[in-house]
């Protein structure tokens, strides 16, 4: 379960961002057209059924300003059903021009966990039919405010846009 939910909140946070950057390096060149942010990394993922769960994430926010996850929450559903919601504990702030790490808590909800934990089993066989996300995360920077909402996202599309590193 801890590696589903893992992909499932970074790409949470990761469809918040408004581009793609990457934190330099020493002794790399910058690329010629830097993006406005990006999760980096996921560095450490914590937490288990009934506690909170916390994400350690490197992000990278090459803007001016710095950013505000103000509130997220994701479904994952199976087949039509609902089988887990993931919910943003606390505000997250992105410090402008600099390549952070951040510290993300997140509350799970399991609908019903035996369903859950079947889930679980088909994704680590590789097999993400019928698995998809819902998924709405607000966004602040200055005095502007955005909110970006999406639904029916296959978990395997997720993998692939945010090279989340899952195999068939």
């Amino acid at each position: 379960m801890k590696r589903v939910l893992r992909h499932i909140i970074f790409a949470l946070i990761v469809i918040a961002s408004l581009g793609l950057a990457s934190c330099s390096k020493e002794g790399r060149q910058p690329r010629q057209h830097k993006q406005k942010f990006q999760v980096v990394s996921l560095d450490n993922v914590r937490g288990s059924i009934g506690e909170p769960w916390h994400l350690t994430l490197t992000v990278a926010n090459n803007t001016a300003s710095n950013v505000r996850i103000t509130s997220a929450t994701a479904f994952v559903n199976h087949n039509g059903r609902k089988l887990a919601r993931v919910t943003l504990d606390e505000e997250i702030l992105l410090p402008r021009r600099r390549c952070s790490q951040v510290d993300v808590p997140l509350r799970l909800t399991l609908s019903n966990p035996i369903a859950a934990l079947g889930l679980l089993n088909k994704v680590r066989k590789g097999d993400y039919t019928g698995i998809t996300v819902d998924y709405s995360v607000s966004v602040s920077a200055l005095a502007s405010h955005r909110i970006f909402e999406e639904q029916g996202v296959t978990l395997e599309q997720l993998a692939k846009q945010f090279n989340l590193g899952l195999k068939k």
